[in-house]
C-alpha cells in the first residue's frame, strides 16, 4: 500500500512543502519532491477534503495560507497580516475552525474556513506571563488544539501554563480553566489518550512528560505522573509527542539527545513507563508521525537534513530503523494524509 506524507519546514535551504510516498509493502519511502513553494511553512494541517493549511512568511509579515491539493496545488486564500508567522496550526473539522498559535506574539487566532477555502477571522486570544528561564521572557503559546469534548486547549511555553477555552461561540471564546505547569518546564505540545481522560504534555526545557487527568465537567487538570523523556540538560529540548491509536504506547522526540523515547501507557491511561530510547541517526528531531497503518514511524531531523524511517512493532511498541539517509532540507513537520 502507498501512503502519502507531506513534509514542511524552513526554507534557508529548502523549497517549502514536499511530498513523498511510503510503500508499506517494500518498507521504503520515495525521495521527497517539492509540492508548494512557500517561505518557511514550518507547520501544516490538512482537512478531510484535502485543503492544506500552512504557516507562511511573505514580505516581512506572517500568517496562514490555504491550498486545494486534490490535484495540482491551488491557492484558495491567505491571511498574512501579522509581524511574524505562527508556530503551530490546527484545523477543527467539526466547526471548520483554524487555530493558529503565535509563539512570538503571545496570541492565538481563531479563524473560520469556508467550504470554498476562504478565511474569516473570528477571535484573537492574548496572553501574558513569563517563566524563570531566559527563553521564557514572555507568554509564548506554542500549541493549540481540541480536547476530546471539543474545547480549545493551549500550551503556553513562556508562562508555564495550559489554558482551556469553551467554544460555544467561537467568536467569543470563554476561559474555563488554566493549569500551572512546574516552573521552567515550558509545555510545548500535548496529546490526549484516545479513550481515557488523560493527556500527556511534552515539556521542552525540562525534557519531562507530564500525565494530567482531565475532568470535562469543570475543565480541570490534575497532575498524576511525571517522567523523563531525556536528561534535564541545557542541550536537550523535547519537541514532538504522539500516542498510538490503541493508546498503549507514547512516543516523544528530544533534540540534543537526538532520539525518540518510547513509553508504555497503563491500561487506564494514568501512568507511563519508559521501555526504550532509539537514536534518529540525525540531528534535531523536531517532529515525527505514526503512519495510518501504525506500523511505521517517520522522523524529521531538522539540523542534519534527513528523515529516519522506522518499522514499528504494534504489540511491543518498539522501533527498528529501516532507513536514515532520506534527504530533505530543514524539515520540521511530518504529516501523513
Amino acid at each position: 500500500m502507498l501512503e502519502k506524507v507531506l513534509l514542511s519546514g524552513y526554507t534557508n535551504r529548502g523549497k517549502g512543502i514536499y511530498q513523498a510516498e511510503l510503500d508499506t509493502d517494500s518498507r521504503t519511502i520515495s525521495e521527497p519532491t517539492p509540492l508548494i513553494d512557500l517561505n518557511d511553512p514550518t507547520y501544516i494541517d490538512v482537512t478531510n477534503d484535502l485543503k492544506l493549511i500552512a504557516l507562511v512568511k511573505k514580505d516581512g509579515q506572517g500568517g496562514i495560507a490555504v491550498y486545494d491539493i486534490n490535484s495540482d496545488p491551488k491557492l484558495l486564500d491567505e491571511d498574512i497580516s501579522e509581524k511574524t508567522s505562527p508556530s503551530y496550526v490546527k484545523f477543527d473539522a467539526s466547526r471548520n475552525l483554524i487555530f493558529s498559535s503565535y509563539f512570538h506574539l503571545s496570541k492565538v487566532k481563531i479563524d473560520h474556513l469556508s467550504t470554498n477555502g476562504k478565511i474569516e477571522h473570528y477571535a484573537t486570544l492574548m496572553f501574558e506571563g513569563s517563566g524563570p528561564r531566559p527563553e521564557q521572557d514572555q507568554s509564548k503559546p506554542h500549541f493549540s488544539a481540541l480536547t476530546p469534548d471539543g474545547k480549545l486547549i493551549i500550551c503556553d511555553y513562556g508562562a508555564d501554563r495550559i489554558y482551556i477555552y469553551g467554544l460555544d461561540d467561537p467568536k467569543n471564546p470563554q476561559l474555563l480553566n488554566e493549569y500551572t505547569i512546574p516552573s521552567g518546564y515550558a509545555p510545548r505540545h500535548l496529546v490526549f489518550h484516545p479513550t481515557e481522560s488523560y493527556l500527556y504534555v511534552a515539556c521542552e526545557l525540562s525534557s519531562k512528560v507530564l500525565v494530567l487527568e482531565y475532568d470535562p465537567e469543570d475543565s480541570r487538570l490534575t497532575l498524576v505522573d511525571e517522567v523523563d523523556a531525556a536528561k534535564d540538560e541545557q542541550k536537550n529540548t523535547t519537541s514532538a509527542i504522539r500516542i498510538s491509536n490503541d493508546g498503549k504506547f507514547l512516543y516523544v522526540s528530544t533534540r540534543g539527545a537526538d532520539a525518540l523515547t518510547i513509553f508504555t501507557v497503563d491500561p487506564d491511561g494514568s501512568r507511563l513507563k519508559k521501555i526504550d530510547t532509539i537514536k534518529t541517526k540525525g540531528k534535531g528531531p523536531r517532529d515525527f508521525d505514526l503512519d495510518p497503518s501504525q506500523n511505521f514511524v517517520l522522523a524529521a531531523n531538522q539540523d542534519s537534513d534527513n528523515l529516519t524511517l522506522y518499522k514499528r512493532n504494534s504489540k511491543k511498541g518498539i522501533l527498528t530503523i529501516l532507513e536514515y539517509d532520506i534527504a530533505i532540507p530543514e524539515c520540521v513537520c511530518v504529516h501523513f494524509i
